[in-house]
Protein backbone atom coordinates (compact mmCIF):
# COMPACT_ATOMS: atom_id res chain seq x y z
CA UNK A 1 0.00 0.00 0.00
CA UNK A 2 1.28 3.43 -0.93
CA UNK A 3 0.74 6.98 0.25
CA UNK A 4 1.45 9.64 -2.38
CA UNK A 5 1.38 13.17 -0.99
CA UNK A 6 0.54 15.91 -3.43
CA UNK A 7 -1.00 13.06 -5.38
CA UNK A 8 -3.98 14.80 -6.95
CA UNK A 9 -2.19 16.62 -9.73
CA UNK A 10 1.02 17.04 -11.70
CA UNK A 11 3.86 14.72 -10.80
CA UNK A 12 2.05 13.18 -7.84
CA UNK A 13 -0.86 12.05 -9.99
CA UNK A 14 1.60 10.40 -12.38
CA UNK A 15 3.26 8.59 -9.48
CA UNK A 16 -0.06 7.43 -8.06
CA UNK A 17 -1.16 6.11 -11.44
CA UNK A 18 2.11 4.23 -11.97
CA UNK A 19 2.03 2.58 -8.54
CA UNK A 20 -1.57 1.52 -9.06
CA UNK A 21 -0.69 -0.03 -12.40
CA UNK A 22 2.20 -1.82 -10.69
CA UNK A 23 -0.28 -3.45 -8.32
CA UNK A 24 -0.22 -1.22 -5.23
CA UNK A 25 -3.19 0.23 -3.39
CA UNK A 26 -2.76 3.99 -3.30
CA UNK A 27 -3.90 6.79 -1.02
CA UNK A 28 -4.08 10.03 -2.99
CA UNK A 29 -3.25 12.68 -0.41
CA UNK A 30 -3.50 16.36 -1.25
CA UNK A 31 -4.22 19.67 0.44
CA UNK A 32 -6.78 20.37 -2.32
CA UNK A 33 -9.85 18.38 -1.29
CA UNK A 34 -11.81 18.49 -4.54
CA UNK A 35 -8.75 17.65 -6.64
CA UNK A 36 -7.98 14.63 -4.43
CA UNK A 37 -11.54 13.34 -4.72
CA UNK A 38 -11.63 13.80 -8.51
CA UNK A 39 -8.22 12.20 -9.02
CA UNK A 40 -9.05 9.22 -6.80
CA UNK A 41 -12.36 8.69 -8.58
CA UNK A 42 -10.69 8.64 -11.99
CA UNK A 43 -7.88 6.36 -10.84
CA UNK A 44 -10.43 4.09 -9.16
CA UNK A 45 -12.49 3.91 -12.33
CA UNK A 46 -9.45 2.65 -14.23
CA UNK A 47 -7.81 0.49 -11.57
CA UNK A 48 -10.54 -0.47 -9.09
CA UNK A 49 -12.34 1.69 -6.56
CA UNK A 50 -11.28 -0.53 -3.66
CA UNK A 51 -7.61 0.18 -4.46
CA UNK A 52 -7.74 3.98 -4.14
CA UNK A 53 -8.39 6.34 -1.23
CA UNK A 54 -8.68 10.13 -1.33
CA UNK A 55 -7.58 12.09 1.71
CA UNK A 56 -7.24 15.82 2.31
CA UNK A 57 -4.14 16.74 4.30
CA UNK A 58 -1.74 19.64 4.76
CA UNK A 59 1.59 17.87 5.18
CA UNK A 60 2.89 20.69 7.38
CA UNK A 61 0.17 19.92 9.97
CA UNK A 62 1.46 17.16 12.28
CA UNK A 63 -1.97 16.23 13.62
CA UNK A 64 -3.45 15.98 10.12
CA UNK A 65 -0.54 13.85 8.92
CA UNK A 66 -0.88 11.43 11.83
CA UNK A 67 -4.62 11.07 11.16
CA UNK A 68 -4.00 10.46 7.47
CA UNK A 69 -1.46 7.69 8.10
CA UNK A 70 -3.75 6.09 10.69
CA UNK A 71 -6.62 6.06 8.18
CA UNK A 72 -4.48 4.33 5.55
CA UNK A 73 -3.06 1.70 7.88
CA UNK A 74 -6.52 1.01 9.33
CA UNK A 75 -7.97 0.61 5.83
CA UNK A 76 -5.34 -1.65 4.30
CA UNK A 77 -2.65 -4.08 5.36
CA UNK A 78 0.70 -4.96 3.87
CA UNK A 79 4.10 -3.30 3.37
CA UNK A 80 3.89 0.48 3.37
CA UNK A 81 5.32 2.84 0.75
CA UNK A 82 5.51 6.60 1.26
CA UNK A 83 6.15 8.93 -1.66
CA UNK A 84 6.86 12.37 -0.21
CA UNK A 85 5.90 14.44 -3.23
CA UNK A 86 3.93 17.37 -1.76
CA UNK A 87 5.75 20.64 -2.25
CA UNK A 88 6.63 23.28 -4.80
CA UNK A 89 8.18 26.69 -4.98
CA UNK A 90 4.80 28.12 -3.81
CA UNK A 91 5.93 31.70 -4.51
CA UNK A 92 6.98 33.62 -7.63
CA UNK A 93 10.73 33.89 -8.13
CA UNK A 94 12.15 36.96 -6.39
CA UNK A 95 15.40 38.36 -4.94
CA UNK A 96 16.38 36.62 -1.72
CA UNK A 97 16.10 39.80 0.35
CA UNK A 98 12.49 40.32 -0.73
CA UNK A 99 11.06 37.19 0.90
CA UNK A 100 9.38 37.70 4.24
CA UNK A 101 10.08 35.39 7.17
CA UNK A 102 6.55 34.03 6.87
CA UNK A 103 7.06 33.20 3.19
CA UNK A 104 10.39 31.51 3.92
CA UNK A 105 8.86 29.48 6.76
CA UNK A 106 5.90 28.36 4.63
CA UNK A 107 8.10 27.06 1.80
CA UNK A 108 10.27 25.11 4.25
CA UNK A 109 7.23 23.88 6.17
CA UNK A 110 5.72 22.22 3.10
CA UNK A 111 8.86 21.10 1.26
CA UNK A 112 11.06 19.99 4.18
CA UNK A 113 9.14 19.77 7.44
CA UNK A 114 6.28 18.02 5.63
CA UNK A 115 8.69 15.31 4.45
CA UNK A 116 9.90 14.81 8.02
CA UNK A 117 6.38 14.75 9.48
CA UNK A 118 5.14 12.18 6.97
CA UNK A 119 8.22 9.99 7.46
CA UNK A 120 7.86 10.28 11.23
CA UNK A 121 4.24 9.17 11.02
CA UNK A 122 4.88 6.04 8.93
CA UNK A 123 7.97 4.80 10.79
CA UNK A 124 6.09 2.95 13.60
CA UNK A 125 4.10 0.89 11.09
CA UNK A 126 7.18 0.18 8.99
CA UNK A 127 9.19 -0.80 12.06
CA UNK A 128 6.45 -3.19 13.12
CA UNK A 129 6.57 -4.81 9.67
CA UNK A 130 10.38 -4.81 9.55
CA UNK A 131 10.08 -3.32 6.07
CA UNK A 132 9.16 -0.07 4.33
CA UNK A 133 9.98 2.24 1.46
CA UNK A 134 10.22 6.01 1.69
CA UNK A 135 10.84 7.93 -1.52
CA UNK A 136 11.43 11.66 -1.13
CA UNK A 137 11.31 14.20 -3.94
CA UNK A 138 14.14 16.71 -4.06
CA UNK A 139 15.38 18.64 -7.11
CA UNK A 140 18.42 18.92 -9.34
CA UNK A 141 18.22 22.63 -8.59
CA UNK A 142 20.05 21.73 -5.37
CA UNK A 143 23.12 20.83 -7.43
CA UNK A 144 22.75 23.84 -9.71
CA UNK A 145 21.77 26.52 -7.18
CA UNK A 146 19.70 27.86 -10.05
CA UNK A 147 17.32 29.28 -11.35
CA UNK A 148 17.93 32.51 -9.47
CA UNK A 149 15.04 33.72 -7.35
CA UNK A 150 14.06 30.41 -5.73
CA UNK A 151 16.28 30.47 -2.65
CA UNK A 152 13.65 29.18 -0.15
CA UNK A 153 12.69 26.27 -2.41
CA UNK A 154 16.26 25.26 -3.23
CA UNK A 155 17.24 25.46 0.44
CA UNK A 156 14.28 23.24 1.40
CA UNK A 157 15.08 20.68 -1.27
CA UNK A 158 18.71 20.60 -0.13
CA UNK A 159 17.38 19.80 3.32
CA UNK A 160 15.44 16.88 1.84
CA UNK A 161 18.72 15.40 0.56
CA UNK A 162 20.26 15.57 4.04
CA UNK A 163 17.13 14.20 5.67
CA UNK A 164 17.02 11.30 3.20
CA UNK A 165 20.56 10.27 4.10
CA UNK A 166 20.01 10.69 7.83
CA UNK A 167 16.83 8.59 7.75
CA UNK A 168 18.47 5.89 5.63
CA UNK A 169 21.27 5.56 8.18
CA UNK A 170 18.95 5.56 11.19
CA UNK A 171 16.19 3.35 9.81
CA UNK A 172 18.20 0.83 7.81
CA UNK A 173 18.52 -1.59 10.74
CA UNK A 174 14.70 -1.66 10.87
CA UNK A 175 14.45 -2.75 7.23
CA UNK A 176 13.29 0.68 6.07
CA UNK A 177 14.81 1.95 2.82
CA UNK A 178 14.89 5.71 2.25
CA UNK A 179 15.84 7.21 -1.10
CA UNK A 180 15.13 10.32 -3.13
CA UNK A 181 14.72 11.26 -6.74
CA UNK A 182 15.81 14.62 -8.08
CA UNK A 183 13.77 15.69 -11.11
CA UNK A 184 14.99 18.31 -13.49
CA UNK A 185 12.70 21.07 -14.72
CA UNK A 186 9.22 19.64 -15.30
CA UNK A 187 6.65 22.26 -16.35
CA UNK A 188 3.33 21.53 -14.61
CA UNK A 189 0.16 23.56 -14.28
CA UNK A 190 -0.13 25.22 -10.86
CA UNK A 191 -2.40 27.83 -9.36
CA UNK A 192 0.54 30.12 -8.60
CA UNK A 193 3.00 30.63 -11.43
CA UNK A 194 6.63 30.73 -10.37
CA UNK A 195 7.80 32.36 -13.61
CA UNK A 196 6.05 34.63 -16.06
CA UNK A 197 5.16 32.90 -19.37
CA UNK A 198 8.05 34.37 -21.37
CA UNK A 199 10.55 33.59 -18.62
CA UNK A 200 9.19 30.04 -18.26
CA UNK A 201 9.55 29.43 -22.00
CA UNK A 202 13.12 30.74 -21.98
CA UNK A 203 13.91 28.55 -18.98
CA UNK A 204 12.56 25.44 -20.69
CA UNK A 205 14.62 26.15 -23.79
CA UNK A 206 17.82 26.85 -21.87
CA UNK A 207 17.57 23.78 -19.66
CA UNK A 208 16.72 21.47 -22.58
CA UNK A 209 19.82 22.81 -24.34
CA UNK A 210 22.02 22.07 -21.32
CA UNK A 211 20.77 18.50 -20.91
CA UNK A 212 22.37 15.46 -22.54
CA UNK A 213 18.87 14.61 -23.79
CA UNK A 214 17.72 17.86 -25.43
CA UNK A 215 14.01 17.89 -24.72
CA UNK A 216 11.74 19.14 -21.95
CA UNK A 217 11.06 16.64 -19.19
CA UNK A 218 7.49 15.41 -18.62
CA UNK A 219 5.96 13.71 -15.56
CA UNK A 220 6.00 10.26 -17.18
CA UNK A 221 9.81 10.42 -17.30
CA UNK A 222 9.89 10.09 -13.50
CA UNK A 223 7.30 7.39 -12.88
CA UNK A 224 9.58 4.42 -13.58
CA UNK A 225 12.10 5.60 -11.00
CA UNK A 226 9.33 5.94 -8.41
CA UNK A 227 8.15 2.41 -9.16
CA UNK A 228 11.69 1.02 -8.90
CA UNK A 229 12.47 2.68 -5.58
CA UNK A 230 9.09 1.55 -4.22
CA UNK A 231 9.54 -2.07 -5.29
CA UNK A 232 11.43 -5.11 -4.05
CA UNK A 233 13.85 -4.62 -6.97
CA UNK A 234 15.49 -1.82 -4.98
CA UNK A 235 15.67 -3.62 -1.63
CA UNK A 236 19.44 -3.17 -1.45
CA UNK A 237 19.30 0.52 -2.38
CA UNK A 238 19.07 3.14 0.35
CA UNK A 239 20.42 6.59 1.12
CA UNK A 240 20.62 7.42 -2.58
CA UNK A 241 19.59 10.47 -4.58
CA UNK A 242 18.75 9.54 -8.16
CA UNK A 243 18.95 12.40 -10.65
CA UNK A 244 16.23 11.97 -13.28
CA UNK A 245 16.94 15.04 -15.35
CA UNK A 246 18.04 14.07 -18.86
CA UNK A 247 21.63 14.64 -17.83
CA UNK A 248 21.14 18.29 -16.85
CA UNK A 249 23.24 18.02 -13.69
CA UNK A 250 25.95 16.09 -15.53
CA UNK A 251 25.85 18.44 -18.50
Amino acid sequence: MAIVTGGAQGLGLEYADRLLRAGARVAVVDVAHEAAVVAAAELGRRCGEDRVLAHTCDVSDETAVAAMVQLVTDSWSGPLILVNNAGGALLPSAPVESFSRAEWDRVLAVNLSGVWLCAKAVVPSMRADGYGKIVNITSTMVSKGWPVGLAPYIAAKAGVVGLTRALAKELGPDGIRVNAIAPGYVPVVTKKAVHKPDAAAALRERIAGEQCLPRTQVPADLAGSIEFLSSADSDFVTGQVLNVDGGWTFG
